[in-house]
């Protein structure tokens, strides 16, 4: 029961870890976008926003499941992993046409 225990506190800390590097992406998306236009801004301001309330319920996710510490605790993880396979990748893309042309990720 023990080890039970201790992989969903790993899992959670890998899953925060996850929420972290998020969210220092969007605080960058916001930088770039400060030297935008109006126009420009007006577009990737409310994907930005969007994209941060997701990362929250992510996060609030993991919380969760780090207090319950549920037994079988399967159900939730494969929820998790959906929903941070989605947001990863909505991400990624927002980072990706944000700074084309440009090198680094």
């Amino acid at each position: 029961m023990k080890g039970e225990i201790m992989k969903v506190q790993d899992y959670c800390k890998a899953m925060q870890a996850e929420v972290s590097a998020w969210k220092e992406k969007l605080e960058a998306m916001k930088k770039v976008t400060d030297s935008y236009g109006t126009e420009q801004k007006e577009k990737i301001l409310p994907l930005v926003g969007q994209l941060e309330q997701e990362v929250t319920s992510a996060q609030m996710r993991v919380q969760q499941l780090e207090t319950e510490c549920p037994s079988d605790w399967s159900p939730m993880k494969n929820e998790i992993d959906d929903l941070f396979g989605t947001i990863g990748s909505s991400v990624d893309r927002a980072w990706r046409d944000l700074s084309p042309g440009e090198v680094g990720g």
